[in-house]
């Protein structure tokens, strides 16, 4: 009788001490874990404002950079003639329309005769034109004979002022040169003439870009490809730096070889680390609808709950979160948290720990 006297008082206890374990982790979420900022910071425990993003898979896409062709200059002489000149060099940087060369041209020499032989036959047109309606005026002479005067005068007028529009079109004419500017502000990535040399338009003298905006062009699969659309953002990778960019052309064309399709990002090349020729990785994000992402890593799984902890300003505030679906290393997040709330990221078991204890952390799934 005393033997299941003690058995029954054992019994009750082992289920007391159940029921108080269990109403223990019902109120896991009214906890609250105090820490001051400084301890947050010794102790290493990142935090993250939760916000919404493109909710969409990623994708690295090998790639290539390219010039871009918006903010990429040739320069070439107009006319046959020798370089007289020559104000830059390969490497140089010049703003738009600074001087790069001047030519000699026998053209221009030419034409510059023409033009003063027009001046004069203009001004003496002009002298016979207006004595002919002077003395016309005083019936001197027929009406035939003023008409044929302000006729010649007028066609010397406009050979002349045609002569000279032509000499304009060549650009900028310096005695009998032509000077050569830059169409456009960037480096001299191309020199392709020196002092001396004979040269003509087909000849290209200096080839000029900028910079400061790179072409990157990264290939995608088929079925990858109608899920990225124009205007995403995305993240140019080389070795241990990321250059953010805007996908701004995706190609129409699937290509017959390697059965992938192009797409186009325009990136601020800043520090100039990207080059023309350069190999990198294009990384973006595909599809528009936005959501609540939250990464694995900040997650903690408690007696079969995912929880957050949430930064309060002074304590964290363990936080059960409904994850509708896990992309790329983040989880979707439907309830729970709101955008703009701060959480943890890292240190995220010692909060664990803190939470329910080392034995149970241990065991917590």
């Amino acid at each position: 009788m005393i033997r299941k006297l003690f058995f029954l008082l054992a019994f009750g206890c082992i289920l007391y001490a159940g029921e108080d374990h269990k109403h223990e982790h019902e109120e896991l979420t009214d906890k609250e874990i105090h820490l001051k900022e400084e301890q947050v910071k010794d102790l290493g425990i990142e935090l993250q404002t939760v916000k919404k993003e493109l909710a969409g898979r990623i994708l690295n896409l090998p790639a290539e950079v390219k010039e871009n062709l918006l903010r990429s200059f040739s320069v070439y002489s107009p006319v046959e003639g020798i370089v007289r000149k020559l104000y830059v060099k390969e490497g140089d940087y010049v703003a738009k329309g600074a001087p790069v060369a001047e030519i000699y041209s026998p053209e221009i020499a030419d034409l510059i005769g023409k033009i003063k032989i027009a001046k004069v036959r203009m001004e003496t047109a002009k002298k016979l034109y207006e004595r002919d309606k002077q003395l016309y005026n005083q019936k001197v002479i027929q009406y035939t004979r003023f008409f044929a005067s302000m006729i010649e005068y007028e066609r010397a007028q406009g050979e002349y002022k045609a002569l000279l529009e032509k000499l304009k079109s060549y650009g900028e004419i310096k005695g009998y040169h032509l000077l050569l500017r830059s169409p456009g502000e960037g480096y001299v990535v191309e020199q392709d003439v020196v002092l001396g040399e004979s040269v003509g338009p087909q000849r290209e003298l200096f080839k000029i870009h900028s910079h400061e905006f790179v072409w990157v062009y990264g290939w995608a699969d088929e079925k990858s490809s109608r899920e990225i659309k124009e205007g995403i953002k995305a993240v140019v990778k080389t070795g241990e730096t990321e250059i953010p960019c805007r996908v701004d052309f995706i190609g129409h064309e699937v290509d017959e070889k390697t059965r992938r399709v192009k797409i186009r990002c325009v990136a601020h090349n800043r520090d100039h680390l990207l080059k023309p020729g350069m190999f990198v990785k294009l990384s973006l994000k595909t599809g528009r609808k936005k959501a609540l992402l939250v990464p694995k890593r900040a997650v903690q799984d408690i007696e079969g709950k995912k929880i957050l902890f949430v930064w309060k300003g002074d304590y964290f505030e363990p936080r059960e979160i409904h994850v509708y679906k896990e992309i790329n290393g983040y989880y979707v997040v439907e309830e729970g948290v709101k955008e703009g709330e701060k959480i943890a990221v890292s240190g995220t078991v010692f909060l664990k720990t803190k939470l329910v204890g080392v034995e149970e952390a241990g065991h917590a799934h």
